[in-house]
């Protein structure tokens, strides 16, 4: 093992400029084995304990901050030891193999003799008993959320990672899973774990020789009629199986738990990734445009000599302009009538259908509406006829494939569009029909099919159809309509002109990777979605576009993004800290504090549903100690009364760190209760209730969580914090800004639950009152954010490097 002495400044330049100006310095460089920081915290503390405590040399973690190492880039992890006068600096620094070295530093000259040779001894030993050491083995599943297993063990192999799958074959109804695997093993190993043999009711029975799972009687003679499912359904062949699908189990060393980090890493933010949402917009519109003329002259007339019409034509099973002669058919004007008709008509129908839907990026959506139509069938054989009713359906299919560009800015898309209705003439033969169907309706089809490319959330035309049908009927009598001015008595002629427009416009919106407020995806505010007073479910609230604040000036703070940003930055160097506290919440996208504002607006909430009123008051009680350190319960309207009686407002305080005394094994929810003049000028009292509930000197918590009720107001904010514990409880939500977003589903408890429970204040209730008060939520969530700032920044130190 060699060490590499340098002394003064002009002897070595390292790592860019890494010591200071010209002066008496000295410092070693030691190359070690390893190139995980893990292995190297483990070596700084064998150093530590078997090189600079033999020599009398003291850790000083105070003075890491100020020393000149920690001034340097290519310098991590720097300790300072003093011993009297003397103060040496060890550190490490990343060297051209991607191992690290061990750099140590003294401000003069001697006294690094004695740490090079521990040094050296301890680097010999280490690697001796890594050479023979088999390895500490850890194991890891990992679940995938998106991406197939085959998939990415395949896209892992391809990185080089070791890779173990399986094979199977079935015998006797089980399976045999043979091990595949690469020649060289490397730590660490990728196991895909295989999933379930079975997970749907419809796949075929291994066992059986039917193509389907479905139990089916075939034949009348088995008590059922052909083609009819059995009562019994499906055949539970396959064992149940509750454990998850697609996953990975990981196999790695203990002692370089940086590879699992970097493994993981890359599945979560490259590999196992979630594709992008498109939301497809279509507007069908169908345009009909009819002019109907008709002129003519309707007569009829009828006696027991002759009869005679002529009618405007339409009725069913009538001949349209029948006259048979006869003497008096025109001289008894008693039985004889007419009309002369002048009739114009101008239509102009819209019939527009406007689905939409969510699809995954270069995934196929399908979506159709529509309906059956019944159709007449009958079959003639030599002993009977048989009647029976067929139905087809018609409607709109809109069947999709869309695919975004890389810059997210176009879509691609296949697109298939379907439009079938039954013609006008079968319709209103079908509206007048009743009973049996006595004929087949003529069906209008028309079909887009086409590739397009359009800009985001541009709407655009696929196809259009246009259709026109003219037609002319001229009805008249021979001989007596060739009569010049007189013909046309006898004489009807009805023109009519249709014209069809059918467009398709599409609009798609690309749905932005992380977004929860995206507008396609919200409907509009409405007490419709809102489910209250159901007999067999719980109530149900879904959070309005306006009770969510707008608090960008905290997500968009200069402050929170530099110190992601130097997380970030850090964590590519140790990707160890994704899964540290409280690094992992800020690179999850978790803001310190956050949770206090979300319980601040779902008291909003409670409040503004007026649920608070529910609880009975005669049902609050609270634990109090007695001088024997036994519990006494109260009810909180005696306690009340008596304090408000006197003109004072009641105080209930709780530990906020209370734990168990000595020889007892549970936190009893107790309060100290006394009652105290109140303020009366409103920012006293805010001060005022800020010194009842005290924090301690870099505390992210009060000492004491206290309720005061003085007031009206008092009492109606415990009752909405009562109700706001029994929310939290039923939801379980994430606390988070990002989570809580409009369109978000609350479960309620109903309004007799609340009446009926008896409800206790602890020190949970008292702890929500205090953070959920008009003048104290933002102070206890800015307590909590700059507390984790605070602790990030002693880790990072100056200029991001510990």
């Amino acid at each position: 093992m060699k060490i590499f002495r340098f002394r003064s400044w002009a002897l070595f330049l390292f790592g860019g400029l890494l010591l200071p100006a010209p002066g008496t310095a000295e410092f070693v460089v030691a190359p070690t084995p390893h190139k995980t920081m893990t292995k190297m915290r483990k070596l700084l503390d064998a150093a530590d304990l078997r090189v600079m405590l033999p020599l009398g040399y003291e850790l000083a973690p105070e003075l890491a901050a100020t020393a000149t190492l920690s001034r340097r880039r290519a310098v991590d992890e720097v300790r300072v030891y003093v011993s009297g006068d003397k103060r040496v600096e060890l550190g490490l620094t990343i060297a051209s193999g991607g191992t690290f070295d061990i750099v140590i530093y003294r401000d003069g000259t001697g006294g690094l003799s004695e740490i090079e040779r521990g040094l050296k001894v301890l680097l010999t030993a280490v690697q001796r008993a890594a050479s023979s050491a088999e390895p500490d083995l850890g194991y890891e599943m990992l679940r995938l959320g998106h991406i197939e297993a085959d998939r990415a063990v395949g896209l892992l192999k391809a990185l080089g990672y070791h890779s173990i799958e399986f094979n199977s074959k079935s015998s006797g109804g089980e399976q045999i899973f043979d091990v595949v695997q690469g020649r060289t093993p490397k730590l660490p190993y990728v196991i895909k774990v295989a999933n379930a043999s079975k997970t749907s009711l419809m796949a075929k029975d291994p066992k059986s020789k039917s193509s389907s799972s479905r139990s089916m009687v075939t034949s009348s003679s088995k008590g059922g009629i052909a083609g009819v499912l059995q009562l019994g359904g499906s055949h539970l062949h396959s064992t149940t199986s509750g454990s998850p699908e697609e996953r990975l189990l990981i196999v790695y060393d203990r002692d370089e738990p940086e590879a699992l980090e970097t493994l993981v890493n890359l599945l979560q933010t490259h590999i196992d990734v979630a594709a992008q949402q498109i939301v497809i917009e279509a507007l069908v519109i169908e345009v009909n445009s009819t002019n109907l003329n008709d002129l003519g002259f309707e007569w009829r007339s009828s006696n027991r000599g002759a009869s005679a019409s002529f009618e405007r034509p339409g009725g069913a099973g009538t001949r349209q302009g029948s006259f048979i002669l006869s003497p008096n058919a025109f001289t008894d004007f008693n039985a004889f009538r007419g009309a002369i008709e002048a009739l114009e008509e101008q239509g102009d129908a819209e019939v527009l259908s406007s689905p939409s839907v969510l699809v995954l990026n270069d995934r196929q959506a399908r979506i159709q509406v529509g309906r059956q139509i019944p159709v007449s069938r009958t079959t003639a054989t030599t002993s009977a006829t048989i009647k029976g009713v067929e139905y087809f359906p018609i409607g709109i299919v809109l069947n999709i494939r869309p695919r975004i560009n890389r810059e997210l800015s176009e879509v691609t898309m296949q697109i298939e569009t379907i439009i079938s209705s039954i013609s006008p003439e079968s319709a209103a033969k079908l509206e007048a029909s009743s009973g049996d169907i006595t004929f087949s309706p003529i069906v209008d089809n028309r079909q887009v099919e086409t590739y397009v490319r359009v800009a985001d959330g541009t709407p655009f035309i696929i196809g259009g159809l246009l259709s026109t049908d003219d037609q002319q009927a001229r009805i008249s009598l021979p001989l007596f309509s060739r009569i010049p001015v007189l013909g046309r008595l006898f004489t009807r002629v009805r023109i009519e002109h249709e014209r069809r427009e059918v467009i398709v416009v599409l609009t798609p919106h690309i749905v932005p990777q992380n977004a929860r407020r995206f507008s396609q995806l919200i409907p509009k505010d409405s007490d419709i979605f809102d489910r209250f007073d159901y007999t067999l479910f719980r109530n149900a609230y879904r959070v309005r576009d306006d009770e969510v604040w707008d608090l960008g000036f905290i997500q968009g703070s200069p402050v929170l993004r530099n110190i992601v940003a130097r997380i970030r930055a850090h964590a590519s160097e140790d990707v160890t800290l994704h899964r540290q506290e409280p690094f992992a919440s800020f690179l999850a996208g978790r803001i310190p504090g956050e949770d206090v504002l979300v319980r601040r607006m779902l008291k909003d909430i409670v409040e503004k549903l007026e649920y608070g009123e529910q609880v009975d008051l005669d049902k609050v009680f609270f634990f109090e100690a007695t001088d024997d350190d036994n519990l006494m319960d109260r009810e909180l309207n005696d306690a009340l009364v008596q304090a408000i009686e006197a003109g004072r407002g009641l105080v209930l305080t709780y530990d906020a760190r209370n734990g168990p005394k000595e020889g007892k094994y549970f936190t009893y929810p107790f309060a100290a209760v006394s009652d105290t003049l109140v303020p009366s000028d409103e920012r006293d009292r805010v001060f005022f209730l800020r010194g009842l509930n005290p924090v301690g000197a870099g505390a992210e918590e009060p000492l004491r969580w206290t309720i005061l009720l003085a007031d009206d107001e008092d009492v109606a904010h415990l009752r909405n914090v009562l109700i706001l514990k029994r929310l939290l409880d039923l939801n379980q939500l994430p606390q988070t800004l990002a989570a809580f977003q409009p369109g978000l589903q609350i479960l309620f408890p109903s309004r007799e639950d609340m009446a009926n429970r008896y409800h206790l204040i602890d020190s949970e209730v008292a702890q929500l009152f205090y953070e959920t008060s008009p003048s104290q939520y933002y102070p206890a969530f800015e307590r909590v954010f700059n507390q984790r700032v605070s602790e990030v920044e002693g880790f990072l130190g100056p200029g991001g490097v510990r």
